[in-house]
């Protein structure tokens, strides 16, 4: 008799389930909606057969590159109601310091030049009556 061992069960992961927030099926369909771009248009601006539009419409998850191509072609990111949905410690802006020390120093520059346009309107005027009082004086 010759000894086998037990069958293991398989080791690697199952396959969790597409969060409902990550399912591109309604994502394309209510831009589609949105935009009045029909399957046939996008099937033309994406050079693919309708019945394979159709499909998309219907997947739960497609490929980033085909994702992409449906952006273009019904123009809408179709990207950003994946990104947010996504946590908020993946989804923060790893600059977001950086963008907000540079609009702080653009609202200062735009008081700055609000100042400067006052002084500048305030000369003019202060020219205005130079150029009157030159005149009355030439005059006599």
């Amino acid at each position: 008799m010759v000894y086998r061992r037990p069958k293991e069960p398989p080791t690697w992961k199952t396959r969790n389930p597409i969060p409902e927030g990550f399912n591109t099926a309604p994502i394309i369909r209510d831009a589609m909606k949105k935009t009045r771009v029909t399957q046939a248009e996008i099937a033309r601006k994406t050079g693919r057969n309708p019945n394979t539009v159709k499909g998309f419409r219907r997947r739960r998850s497609i490929q980033s590159s085909i994702l992409h191509e449906l952006s273009v072609a019904i123009g809408v990111d179709l990207f950003r109601p994946l990104s947010d949905n996504l946590p908020e410690h993946i989804r923060a802006n790893p600059e977001k310091a950086i963008i907000e020390a540079l609009n702080a120093d653009k609202q200062a520059l735009q008081q700055q030049v609000d100042e400067l346009k006052t002084q500048l309107a305030m000369l003019r005027e202060d020219n205005g009556y130079l150029k009157k009082m030159i005149d009355i004086m030439a005059a006599k």
